[in-house]
């Protein structure tokens, strides 16, 4: 067990706390939902889902976070502007949890960061994400949106080590005249979360466990990552069959604690459909930490 020396800063996004000593916090598990070849989803264009299936999912999310006393986000994933739209204000209206707008194209990022500041849920909202590709652009609209939270991706594709990871952060790695922490900063954000990037399990995907550890200690600002992308990936799991791919099922579970038990303050666990699981894992986790940390 450990405890950092500096300052770990602490903020809260629609009533829900990230950042803070290990074992002092509980760890905010976040879902993924409406992601490429989720089947709630009738149609990617326009975001429509099949009938009830959005609502269905986020009230499993809410029960598995009140069974276990886990606080969570939700990220919603889109193609189109128009399914983003859709996406957000639908869960803008069921759930006060955090919203994550997450997207490959920018364009469609930045339609999410408009609707939030018009329908005016920005402070509910994270964009999802600032990576070494973001644009002046990109980041004078985020700053013209309101939105104050946002994730910061620390994939560094000309090193996928720690250092790569932290030198992006810091000084942009080589690829951008300052690191994501003063773009971000000089974008509007006050509520930065870092990610440590984990890509696929051939990538050095553990790298992100210690760049957690790194980040908290060198900013003191929350950190976590997606752990759950190296177990897609992972070659042994992809050889079981039949009756034993429920393996995968319980590997998975533990990549959601991974993170935790590096010190990580949010867990980007998957499909929201594994809520359950990756809820009760983290609680027992966290419990655990909490009984490490209890005389430090």
């Amino acid at each position: 067990m450990f405890r950092f020396k500096n300052q770990q800063f602490e903020f809260t996004i629609s009533g829900v706390r990230f950042g803070g000593q290990p074992g002092r916090r509980r760890t905010v598990m976040v879902g993924s939902m409406c992601y490429p070849r989720h089947t709630i989803i009738e149609d990617r264009t326009t975001g429509r889902c099949h009938a009830g299936s959005f609502e269905r999912l986020l009230a499993l999310k809410s029960a598995a976070m009140e069974e276990t006393s886990t606080p969570g986000g939700v990220m919603l994933f889109a193609e189109t502007a128009e399914a983003m739209e859709m996406h957000l204000r639908r869960a803008a209206d069921i759930t006060s949890m955090p919203l994550f707008i997450d997207s490959p194209s920018v364009d469609v990022r930045l339609v999410g960061a408009r609707i939030a500041h018009e329908i005016g849920i920005s402070e509910r909202v994270v964009y999802n994400s600032i990576t070494a590709g973001v644009s002046e652009r990109e980041l004078e609209a985020i700053c013209d949106s309101g939105i104050t939270a946002a994730v910061l991706l620390a994939f560094n594709p000309a090193d996928l080590g720690v250092k790569g990871k932290i030198y992006l952060l810091e000084d942009g790695g080589g690829l951008l005249p300052s690191g994501l922490v003063e773009l971000a900063r000089k974008a509007g954000i006050t509520r930065p979360l870092i990610d440590t990037a984990v890509m696929a399990a051939e990538q050095g995907a553990g790298a992100a466990l210690r760049a957690i550890i790194v980040s908290k200690a060198k900013w003191g600002l929350p950190s976590g990552c997606a752990l759950h992308n190296a177990v897609e990936s992972y070659s042994p799991l992809a050889a079981l069959k039949d009756e034993e791919r429920k393996i995968y099922q319980y590997v998975d579970t533990a990549s959601a604690i991974m993170p935790i038990m590096a010190g990580g303050d949010f867990v980007i666990y998957g499909p929201i459909e594994h809520a359950r699981r990756a809820c009760h894992a983290a609680s027992f986790a966290d419990e655990m930490m909490e009984q490490a940390a209890a005389d430090l």
